[in-house]
């Protein structure tokens, strides 16, 4: 997390906790021990004559913050492959090599294990000065460009330059860069690519994306960088804020992240979305690598690719979070977790801020009639994997919803900056079963929260009925409206205000969500067990429409 060298000596000051800070400085341990099991199926509904996969084993390891520890680990194949090979790659990953022959059915692998991991997020101290000199020969392979990681790119070149230019320590240096990419990149799913300069041009991508640019601008800068495949676990952790809790949580499934090098601190855990100079205990790695390439499962078959699917299962036989909040910064815009790291550096000159500001929630446009906004992006389904002729790669990516008809009651904002009459609001959501209705409340804003109901605005849309929702794959809109036929409709002023989903009976829902705030800022989503407090603090941004007419 970016700390600003103020003085030869690298002084933090240490000052209130502002609402609007957003990088959280914490002092503690999460310790957990996680018992997996991940299942992996390929259909087979025509004879295959050949089918050969590689995949990715856990591993040990342990740097100056995070650890991991792995038990018990156990695979089965059925039907019995024609043969398995072992392989160590030369970044030290361990795959597996299993070979098929004349399969008449679909085949099925499960993998468990028990992770012990271990996150101490404790102080360092770092005299890593920056340009970075002296880097041994098998830390500079994390040097090289790569097809996805373009480190030589001219572009890539210029902004890591730019982004470094006043950096005084390795420390400094890597905040810039990594400020940078969480302010200007947008969270989407499907990309068509992931590399670094499709990255930073079009500002979208999902995690690949992120760790490949990262790695770029950190490479053209002279910092050793490697991506980071494994799983992520969909397990809350919530971080004290003031007047309330920031919650973690992320898809359970393929991730990627990364790893930075420091002469001085050696390799150190980064989630580009998440958290610097550590990973939580939700994170299971597997392998590193030059680019993603390197860490992905891979599959080819003959005559045809069957179907892939993957389901993980993580059970926590222990969880210790034990995390205090030490002091906070205000960039980048979303909120990052870090350990407190201090570095000495010569003095610097001020310098105006390098990320350029992140623009507004997108609010009706400033004319007269029909407008539509919101978080409107969102896949349908969202794809495992990539096929390239006969051979297909893993995507690590997973869907992200929450269950919305839980204990827990869940709120988005969205800002008009018009009179409008609200003619709908629509959720990306799925149906999983049970019965009752949904419905939503419109609240006016209250200090950051959704108003008490009776001391401030408030409207309630019809209710749906669940029978009324077709049960399909994937995710789709559920709309729900405000008035029948020719009423009128509620008019909202110019404002923030809150979509809180509600519900009756015993509805099973999810509704999508978009990892970081592609939307709003990063106060913007909420949660509440008690109904009213909003205590809460989310993550990320729900995929929701707003229909009206602007007066």
């Amino acid at each position: 997390m970016p700390f600003i060298v103020l003085c030869l000596c690298f002084i933090i000051i240490f000052s209130p906790l502002p609402s609007s800070a957003k990088t959280l400085i914490l002092d503690g341990d999460l310790e957990s021990r996680i018992k997996m099991s991940q299942q992996i199926s390929f259909d087979v509904q025509q004879g295959v004559k050949t089918l050969t996969f590689k995949f990715a084993l856990p591993t040990e390891f342990s740097n100056k913050a995070t650890s991991q520890g792995i038990d018990g680990l156990n695979i089965k194949f059925t039907p019995e492959p024609a043969s398995v090979v072992d392989d160590i790659d030369k970044f030290g990953n361990r795959f597996k090599k299993v070979k098929w022959e004349n399969l008449k059915q679909s085949v099925n692998i499960t993998i468990s294990f028990e992770a012990r991991i271990k996150a101490e997020l404790r102080s360092m101290d770092s005299s890593s000065p920056f340009p970075l000199l002296g880097v041994s020969s098998e830390d500079a392979v994390f040097l090289r460009p790569t097809q996805m990681v373009q480190s030589g790119n001219e572009e890539i070149i210029a902004l890591s330059m730019r982004l470094t230019r006043n950096a005084r320590t390795v420390h400094e240096a890597v905040n810039s860069i990594l400020n940078w990419v969480s302010d200007n990149v947008k969270y989407t799913y499907n990309p068509p690519q992931y590399d670094a300069i499709h990255t930073m041009k079009t500002g979208k991508g999902n995690c690949q994306n992120f760790a490949h640019l990262s790695i770029a601008l950190l490479r053209a800068a002279g910092i050793p960088a490697r991506i980071v495949g494994g799983i992520s676990l969909q397990r809350k952790w919530k971080v004290p804020v003031e007047n309330g809790y920031l919650v973690q949580d992320m898809g359970q499934g393929g991730h990627a992240w990364m790893e930075i090098f420091f002469p001085d601190l050696g390799w150190l855990s980064y989630d580009p979305q998440q958290s610097r100079q550590f990973t939580s205990t939700r994170h299971i790695k597997q392998t590193h690598g030059l680019d993603s390439k390197d860490i992905n499962d891979s599959w080819s078959a003959s005559p045809y690719l069957p179907a892939y699917s993957e389901d993980i299962e993580a059970v926590f036989n222990s969880d210790k979070v034990n995390i205090k909040l030490r002091a906070s910064k205000s960039a980048p815009i979303s909120y990052i977790m870090s350990n407190n790291i201090t570095a000495k550096a010569m003095p610097e000159k001020p310098t105006p801020p390098i990320s350029k500001p992140k623009p507004p929630a997108k609010p009706p446009a400033k004319k007269k009639g029909l407008v539509e906004f919101g978080n409107m992006e969102f896949p349908t389904l969202v794809d495992a994997y990539q096929t390239v002729g006969s051979v297909a790669t893993r995507i690590l990516d997973k869907e992200t919803a929450e269950h919305v008809t839980s204990l827990y009651v869940y709120a988005q904002a969205f800002t008009v900056t018009d009179t409008m009459g609200v003619q709908g609001v629509s959720l990306a959501m799925h149906k999983f079963g049970g019965d009752g209705t949904l419905y939503i409340d419109l609240i006016s804003d209250d200090n950051g929260k959704p108003g008490l109901p009776g001391k401030s605005f408030g409207v309630k849309s019809l209710f749906v009925s669940l029978e009324n929702i077709r049960k399909m794959p994937g995710y789709y809109w559920v709309n729900f409206v405000f008035a029948k036929g020719n009423e009128p409709l509620p008019v909202l002023k110019p404002g923030k205000y809150w979509i809180i989903l509600r519900h009756s009976g015993e509805a099973i829902v999810n509704w999508f969500y978009i990892p970081g705030n592609p939307y709003g800022d990063s106060d913007d989503t909420r949660s509440t067990v008690k109904g009213y407090q909003w205590e809460d603090l989310l993550n990320y941004d729900f995929v929701f429409k707003v229909r009206g007419r602007v007066q």
